[in-house]
């Protein structure tokens, strides 16, 4: 069994919003203890002294443009992934408005393999909502659940016919998947300005 210390930190818990100082013990990869003491009396295990810096739990980055499959050379798993590790990212979920888009068991898959060899955090991908996302014709919603997709969305683009939107989102509802819109009516917002109405 594995053992680790850590020592002198600045715990911080945003589920029960403290910011204290204290030290945690890791056994197996798992926090077992926490004191409230910046240095606890142990004997065993490997100690860190985190002097002072913070502990908290990784942050997790929802709806990152990671270019791949298609445009690799804007932004890869690796220059991605690399940027969200150093910002304290432990977790990139990923947009599905790539080239082509995320919208088939396949490229899912791809997404799903070149993340794994190539991203130093945890990736989950979206899939996008329609096909091609283009409000045109929904997607295999269950069959890129089973692939791994943990949401659906068009990203910044709109559904606007509804009967579309309607149906995919009676289905995602059976499968109790998530959907992410951009809320817009589109025949309201043609052509206007944020400033040009009451």
């Amino acid at each position: 069994m594995t053992k680790t210390l850590f020592t002198n930190a600045r715990l911080i818990d945003p589920v029960a919003l403290t910011d204290s100082v204290g030290a945690l013990l890791i056994e197996d990869g798992i926090i077992t203890q926490v004191f409230d003491v910046a240095t606890p009396d142990m004997t065993g295990p490997q100690v860190v002294d985190c002097k002072g810096k913070c502990l908290a739990p990784g942050i997790v980055d929802i709806g990152v443009k990671v270019s791949e499959p298609g445009e690799r050379h804007k932004e890869s798993f690796r220059s991605a992934g690399r940027a969200a590790a150093a910002g304290g990212v432990t977790t990139m979920v990923t947009r599905p408005d790539t080239l082509p888009a995320i919208d088939t068991p396949e490229t899912l898959e791809f997404v799903e393999r070149r993340a794994s060899i190539d991203a130093p955090v945890r990736v989950l991908p979206m899939a996008a909502l329609t096909k091609g996302r283009d409000g045109r014709e929904m997607t295999e919603i269950g069959f890129l659940q089973d692939a791994g997709a943990v949401a659906f969305t068009d990203c910044d683009r709109v559904v606007t016919n509804t009967k579309v939107f309607s149906r995919a989102l009676t289905y995602a509802r059976s499968l109790d998947a998530l959907v992410i819109a951009h809320i817009q009516e589109p025949g309201l917002s043609d052509g206007a300005a944020v400033t040009s109405g009451k």
